[in-house]
């Protein structure tokens, strides 16, 4: 199954923590996890007959990039939104409204056929995806991630992996 449980995300995410790099793990290849992410892209592309937008390839040095499955492309009424991480294979997901969804209108949701697709394109290539209300949660690993924050709460573990500058 791609979607780690709460134990193991949490023995990976902290196996991960290098304090010494924060931006990618110290074997990082970015020539093959660009050429994966490209992959990642060309599949998704292929199952849901449509173009998946890539966003925010440098947005943040941690993160790798994000693909948009589009709701026009899916059976429920939200779109998938993949960030890919440069640490471990990680993968976040989430659905959410397009952006002319209407203010206060019912969740977004995706088919549980759209969502076995995503999850068997990350599966066959060797994506984990982490729980996002898990990545919410205030950072309290290795690194000094904390000193470079003025944020009242602090940083949390998505910023660690999926948003560090």
């Amino acid at each position: 199954m791609t979607l780690l449980d709460e134990d193991q995300a949490w023995a990976l995410l902290r196996a991960l923590d290098d304090p010494e790099h924060l931006t990618a793990p110290p074997d990082y290849d970015p020539v093959a996890t660009h050429e994966r992410f490209d992959r990642l892209v060309e599949r998704l592309e292929a199952d849901f007959g449509c173009r998946c937008p890539v966003e925010g390839t440098a947005r943040a040095a941690s993160r790798h990039g994000a693909i948009v499955v589009p709701a026009a492309a899916l059976a429920g009424t939200g779109r998938i939104t993949l960030v890919v991480s440069n640490f471990g294979d990680l993968v976040a997901t989430s659905v959410d409204a397009p952006d002319d969804h209407p203010v206060g209108a019912a969740p977004a949701y995706v088919s549980p056929v759209d969502r076995e697709r995503v999850e068997a394109a990350l599966d066959d290539l060797g994506y984990r995806v982490v729980p996002e209300d898990l990545l919410r949660t205030t950072y309290d690993g290795t690194s000094r991630l904390a000193d470079h924050y003025t944020v009242e709460d602090g940083p949390t573990w998505w910023i660690r992996f999926f948003d560090y500058p």
